[in-house]
């Protein structure tokens, strides 16, 4: 973790930093190296910190607690740094000059907040489970790791993870379009909108573990996640009846009507996503001691591992995903008006294909979630035959 930080911060700071003048080719390599490292160093430091949460409490209800709580500030820094750019540094969507600040100030945001998290849990080492001497053999290596993947909780939620991993990489950047040519906002107009995401993520997050006290994690998750894939696409697919048939659903692009319910809508969205995840979260955290049951190994590490690593994999493919349906809906057409993209047929074509294939991508995950099979009783069980103590 500690190694990650600077690589982290400074392969963030080079992806958003202006180039200069050089060639589309040499742009094109100069993004995938840096998108790698990046990637890289998200990996190396969220996978021992993921490993590190179940080590912190056996508690069913109490990893709600942790992973509430890094939701929390995963918004807070997430959606504050983006606040503060939309309101000071970019004048429009598209503003080179804007980037380059939240480049520096967000690397910089981004190493803080990583030494912090690191500085804060070094404590902990000492408390930390110890294994058992393993056998460096590679054979019997591979057998226990088939052995621990092969566990069914961790199957669901892994394919399920992938599927999430897909929809956020098609995500990446698509907020971009969607605030400068479908509702053609300036960044200062919706300034306002991560502050207000955030405090709805906060307030629903921290009553996460009231909310789950005595039911099960995975119903409630379930729950919130079939009703943001129904509610979540409505004012994009709204305006789309709007333009296709004539009607007036949704207010007027620049409104103060529609600023509202943006506002009101998109804070919920993310206060229930946010919620949704903490229990997601908690859900592989009790997968461990289920591993451990069956195998006498805590296998924190592995889980955590192959989780990131293919995950990061399927979010590329997104990414490229994204690309093409900007590419396919006419976005990188030289001679396109600025009437097809400003409320025009581009982006509306671009929104069509994105909600159809943004409403799949949840939904087959959430089907996925539907598999898991750990709840309260079970885990309990699991904690009190291995002879962990329960906590208060």
């Amino acid at each position: 973790m500690y190694f990650s930080i600077i690589p982290f911060a400074l392969s963030y700071y080079f992806i958003l930093s202006d180039p200069g003048d050089i060639s589309q080719d040499n742009l094109f390599w100069r993004l995938v190296f840096w998108l790698i490292v990046l990637r890289m160093c998200l990996t190396l430091f969220e996978v021992p910190r993921g490993a590190l949460a179940p080590e912190l409490s056996k508690d069913y209800d109490q990893r709600n607690n942790l992973a509430a709580l890094a939701m929390i500030f995963g918004w807070i820094g997430g959606a504050g740094i983006d606040s503060i750019a939309r309101a000071f540094w970019l004048d429009s969507f598209v503003d080179i000059d804007g980037y380059q600040s939240l480049a520096f100030w967000g690397g910089i945001g981004i190493f803080i907040g990583a030494a912090v998290s690191c500085i804060g849990t070094h404590k902990n080492i000492p408390d930390l489970y110890e294994p058992k001497p393993r056998s460096t053999d590679l054979g019997l290596m591979l057998r226990e790791a088939i052995e621990t993947l092969s566990n069914r909780a961790w199957l669901v939620l892994f394919l399920a993870g992938c599927f999430y991993a897909l929809l956020i990489g098609l995500e990446s950047g698509v907020g971009t379009y969607y605030n400068e040519f479908f509702w053609q906002w300036k960044p200062e107009d919706i300034a306002l909108f991560p502050l207000l995401a955030i405090a709805g993520v906060a307030t629903l997050v921290i009553c996460a573990p009231f909310i789950a006290k005595g039911r099960s994690k995975k119903k409630i998750a379930v729950g919130v996640f079939i009703f943001t894939i129904i509610v979540g696409p409505l004012p994009v697919a709204l305006r789309l009846v709007d333009v296709y048939y004539g009607t007036n659903i949704i207010p007027s692009n620049g409104s103060d009507t529609l600023w509202y319910i943006l506002a009101i809508h998109q804070t919920a969205m993310a206060a229930l996503g946010a919620l949704g995840f903490v229990f997601i979260t908690s859900m592989s955290m009790d997968i461990v001691e289920q591993v451990e049951k069956s195998t006498d190994r805590r296998e924190e590490g592995l889980l955590g591992t192959i989780n990131a690593f293919v995950h990061k994999l399927v979010g590329a493919g997104g990414v490229l995903i994204s690309g093409l349906i900007i590419s396919f809906a006419g976005f990188d057409n030289p001679n396109a008006l600025q009437a097809d993209l400003y409320g025009g047929d581009i982006i509306n074509n671009f929104a069509i294909i994105h909600l159809a294939i943004g409403i799949s991508l949840p939904f087959i995950s959430t089907l996925l979630v539907l598999l898991y099979d750990i709840d309260r009783s079970k885990h309990n069980t699991h904690v009190s035959d291995l002879g962990y103590v329960e906590e208060d």
